[in-house]
This record gives C-alpha cells, structure tokens and sequence, in this order.
C-alpha cells in the first residue's frame, strides 16, 4: 500500500490520540486559548504529512460447342465437380477457421473465476507496461468517532469533511510501470501473483461479451475484523491491494498506540472488473474498487474507505 496513504493514516492516528488524551485532560473546560493552539498544532503537522474473410474469385465459364453435346456434357460434369471439390474445400476451411477462433467464454461461477485467475496473473507474467491511470482514496461512508474527537475535527471544518480532504490529497494521477514495478504494484501488490482467488471467495462473478472482447466481473466475499490477515489470506486480500493491520500497527507510536490500542481490519465486499482479449485471453484494462475498514476498538473510532485503482495494460 502506498507510504502516503500509511502516512496520512498515522496522522490521523496521531490527531485521534492528541485530540482523545487533550480531551482527558482538560474534560472540564469547553475550547480555550490552550485547545485552539493544540488544533493549530495538530492541523500544521497532519496537513504536512499527507500532502505528501475469404472472397472467391468468379470463375469464366466456356460455352460448350452445341455440335458436340457428349463432350460439351462431359465438360460441365467436370466443371461441376471440381467446383462441388472447391465449395466442400472452403466449407471444411471456414470449419477449420471457426474452431480456431477465440475459445468459448467462461459460464459457470468457477468457470469465470479459474478464468479471471489465469488472465490478472498472466500480468505480471507477460505484460510489457501497466499503466495505472489513477488511484483515488475517499470515505466510504460516515466515521463513527468519539465526541471529544468530533469537537476537535468540528473547529477543522468537521470530521468527514476534514479527513476526506486529507485522503483527496493522497489520490494520485497517472503512473506507468514496467518489469519489477509491475510486480510491486499490480494487484496483488509485491507479490508474483495477481489473485489466488477462489470460488468461495467470490459472491458474483459474471462474464459478458462484446465486439470480441469479454468483461468479467467479480464481487468477493465480505471479509471480517482482523488484527493479522496478510496477502493471500481471506478473500479480498488474496486479489486486491488491501491495508494490512499489521502494517499500520507496525506504524502506530508507543504513545498513540496506547491511547488508540491496536487496529483491526475488515473489507467489505469489493468489486474488480477487467477486459479481457477474447482471442488470447490477455487483460486490456482493469479497475479495482477495494472497500476497507480501519477499527480502533479501544478509541471507539470506525473508518470506511475505498480505494479505486484503473489499470491500463499494454503487451
């Protein structure tokens, strides 16, 4: 996951603890010369952080001499022979041709998810470029926040407005990867897969196609709280670029942490479509909208996310 997405979520980590232990503090008193310039403090340092077909030819037919009816006879019986041999021989070539067209679109949900596998990984094994075209990063919903925390966000503009603005920052414009930093950045992120899918992991999946090319959807499974799920676990981690708990956690200060306590993760159903090649079953474009919830259980804070990632992918 992007170092400035972990960047603005450790700052507001930080801002959650400041604002929750200030609160503590100073719990009989409303806002004051003290409160307005820990929010300017908080707002200066935060802010800083996370800005970072074939034609056949007509053919002359002679006129038979009307003196010689069995030769002119024996002619057109030839003709007609050799053109049944010629018509049978391009049936049998338009036969040849339509078996070797594009194979026969995937149909059953297993069918559509052993296909979606084999094409997403065939990326990062066969791709010569992969532009991301954006990577956009917003709430995905209200916080559920502490009251002494909201009063904090409210004198920044309020909580959702303050902290979906931080995250609008954090979004990024077009980026073209090639070789190693495919691997490092198409999903699934650092590893030499792309999905390790399975049917139970997906609650849709649907296959359409159009002008040759065919478009599959695929819906996973929600995925509860976790304080430990890595790559390759549950059902989103296994094909999206998902935030690690244990990565944020890893990041979280001593001081934070044990006003915030420990992060849990769970990623709600997400969606990843793609357009695929019919014909050699390569992965021309890919959006990925990962859903995902940051829980600080002892704070009592609840975070939903949505990271939407578009993928161009050349060969």
């Amino acid at each position: 996951m992007s170092k400035k997405i972990i960047a603005a979520l450790m700052a507001l980590v930080l801002l959650f603890a400041f604002a929750a232990c200030g609160t503590k503090t100073n719990g009989d008193t409303t806002t004051t010369e003290a409160d307005t310039e820990l929010t300017e403090e908080i707002t200066s340092e935060d802010i800083s952080a996370v800005t970072d077909a074939t034609e056949a030819s007509s053919e002359d037919i002679t006129e038979a001499s009307s003196a010689d009816a069995t030769e002119a006879s024996s002619a057109d019986a030839t003709e007609a022979s050799a053109a049944d041999t010629t018509k049978a021989a391009d049936a049998s070539e338009s036969e040849t041709e339509s078996t070797t067209e594009a194979p026969k679109a995937p149909q059953t949900k297993a069918e559509i998810v052993a296909y979606f596998n084999n094409a997403v990984n065939g990326v990062k094994k066969d791709a010569k470029s992969a532009t991301r075209n954006y990577s956009k990063i917003k709430l995905a919903g209200s916080m559920t926040l502490p009251s002494a925390i909201n009063g904090v966000l409210k004198l920044l503009g309020g909580a959702d407005e303050f902290v979906g603005g931080q995250l609008e920052k954090n979004s990024k414009g077009s980026e073209t990867f090639t070789g190693s930093g495919i691997k490092d950045t198409y999903p699934v992120e650092g590893e030499t897969y792309a999905s390790k899918l399975t049917e139970a992991d997906v609650k849709t999946a649907t296959c359409t196609e159009k002008d040759g090319k065919y478009t599959i959807t695929i819906v996973t499974v929600a995925d509860g709280k976790s304080d430990s799920i890595k790559h390759g676990q549950g059902h989103a981690p296994k094909a999206f670029n998902v935030v690690l708990p244990g990565v944020v956690n890893d990041n979280i200060p001593g001081v934070a942490s044990g006003i915030v306590g420990t992060a849990t993760m769970n990623y709600p159903s997400s969606t990843a479509k793609i357009v695929v090649d019919a014909k050699t079953g390569k992965v021309l474009t890919a959006n990925y909208d990962l859903y995902w919830t940051i829980n600080f259980d002892k704070a009592g804070v609840i975070i939903p996310f949505v990271t939407s990632d578009s993928w161009t992918i050349k060969y």
